[in-house]
């Protein structure tokens, strides 16, 4: 299906320019059962582009209207049949040629629509099915495009409509002086371009698309990167809120689903998710802050951020558990420093028997001597007390840290006073055989399932980075996120499997 949606979009983009965006979106909205809304001055192409949709589907009917104030229902939907209500005593519509009969529609100016149009718009909308007097009618309806030069009012009323346009497109008159040179020389007819047969979407065809979607799966990789866009929004810890409704989110994913199908995928990929950037916002202001979130969401979980987090929690709980197997805490009885006036150590000279019998005391403050390491030196101050425990003088000397109790201080040899206690302390032990084995298990399921995500995500990164399958719906701006996305998180994993073999290395010389 790619290959023919590649052709397909080439087609219905000849003689437009700077029109990607809402021909390629416009066709998958459509073929997800979706409608899309333009937003744009007069002038820039939205009618044409609506004509290109219709030549999408084969033998499509189309309706086209400019709304105004006082546009009636019998102009949309059709006149009322005298005849039904002669005859019959029926208040139905002719709908032949309206609304009701067309495989695409498009209205412009559409929030000049009047109420009960917007309220026989939301049914045909949500459900494809228009209420014919007492009969309901289904609609063959695929594409439904609104269009205006501004977006609807504030109100209860407006609200309910604006939310079924799951696209939103800006549509702006050309920028780019190449392509409005072109456009200015073109002397071709652009409304009557042909879309060969073979690349038409069939009424069939469109049915069993739409059938097929629903089978496409979604990761959990993808439901985190849409809990957590839809966090954001809903929070205000940016400093501002988006509301999105739960009927567009459930849109959202039919949308994705559809973009999956016709990439020939069966799963939605973390890629696809940019697509939200132009179904979440429903403000002007609303536009760069939408794409800043999905941008920063792209970049930080399209690589499954959470395989290097659950890889490395597992090689840290294997390097506890070989812990364990190759060492125990016992209780035993230990020298410990003994402390003086809470603060201090007592320093007795190697020559002194350490009995406590001499007259004078030399001590040195706990934190002082607890900073230096084994074998360690610095400057610290001591205190020389009489027996009488008056101090008699301090000095600052050089201190050389040799063992738990040995000091060498300017020279001499000195230990700290200790006093015997319980203690816990570690001792080496030899694991069994079972421990053994059931530990190096688990590092070789843990190796086996890193590399197979590491040859997940470079599988991914490939078919991303294949300029011969671009995405059809997707700037390469946003594959260029996911990319780095997943090659970061391919590099990480590459690093924990290096942990993880050391390990593998330290349990077989245990």
């Amino acid at each position: 299906m790619y290959d023919r949606m590649q052709r397909l979009i080439t087609a219905l983009m000849h003689q437009l320019y700077e029109r990607d965006d809402a021909v390629r979106l416009g066709l998958l909205a459509s073929l997800a059962g979706e409608s899309m809304f333009m937003l744009g001055p007069p002038g820039t192409g939205k009618s044409l582009i609506a004509r290109r949709l219709q030549r999408a589907f084969a033998d499509a009917r189309a309706f086209s209207y400019l709304m105004g104030r006082f546009s009636t229902p019998d102009e949309v939907f059709g006149p009322l049949s005298i005849r039904a209500l002669r005859d019959n005593d029926r208040y139905e519509r002719t709908t032949e040629h309206y609304l009701p009969d067309a495989d695409v529609v498009f209205l412009d100016e559409i929030w000049k629509a009047s109420p009960p149009i917007q309220n026989a718009l939301l049914t045909a909308l949500n459900e494809r099915v228009f209420r014919n007097g007492t009969t309901e009618v289904a609609l063959p309806l695929k594409a439904f495009i609104g269009a205006s030069n501004e977006l609807p009012e504030e109100s209860d009323e407006s609200a309910a409509f604006w939310d079924r346009f799951l696209v939103r497109i800006v549509v702006e008159p050309i920028r780019g002086d190449h392509r409005f040179a072109t456009l200015v020389r073109e002397t071709g007819d652009p409304y009557t371009v042909d879309i060969p047969r073979e690349l038409q979407i069939r009424p069939d065809e469109y049915a069993d698309l739409q059938l097929r979607a629903q089978s496409i799966e979604l990761s959990d990789r993808v439901i985190g990167m849409l809990s957590a866009i839809r966090s954001r929004l809903a929070s205000d810890r940016d400093g501002r809120q988006v509301y999105v409704s739960d009927r567009r989110w459930k849109k959202i994913v039919r949308l994705l689903r559809m973009s999956a199908l016709l990439h020939d995928r069966d799963t939605v990929d973390p890629v696809d998710c940019a697509l939200l950037r132009s179904c979440l916002w429903s403000t002007l202001d609303d536009l760069e802050y939408v794409a800043t979130v999905v941008s920063e969401e792209l970049a930080a979980r399209s690589g499954s951020r959470d395989l290097s987090v659950a890889a490395a929690a597992a090689t840290e709980d294997l390097r506890d558990q070989i812990s364990e197997l190759t060492q125990r805490r016992v209780v035993r009885q230990v020298d410990t420093p003994r402390r003086h006036r809470q603060e201090y150590y007592r320093l007795i000279p190697a020559e002194e028997s350490g009995d406590g019998s001499d007259d004078s005391t030399i001590l040195a403050w706990h934190g002082d001597i607890d900073d230096l390491s084994i074998g360690s030196r610095a400057d610290v101050d001591i205190f020389f007390y009489d027996a009488s425990e008056q101090l008699t003088g301090s000095q600052e000397v050089a201190i050389h840290r040799q063992s738990e109790v040995a000091l060498d201080i300017d020279g001499e040899r000195y230990t700290i006073e200790v006093e015997r206690a319980e203690a816990e302390v570690t001792e080496s032990r030899s694991p069994t055989t079972a421990e053994r084995r059931r530990v190096v298990s688990q590092i070789e399921q843990l190796l086996e399932r890193v590399d197979q995500q590491i040859d997940e995500l470079i599988e991914t990164q490939s078919a991303l980075e294949d300029g011969a399958r671009a995405h059809l719906f997707v700037a390469q701006e946003d594959v260029d996120l996911v990319v780095d996305s997943v090659r970061d998180t391919a590099t990480r994993l590459s690093e924990i499997r290096m942990l993880v073999a050391d390990l593998a290395t330290q349990t077989t010389g245990v």
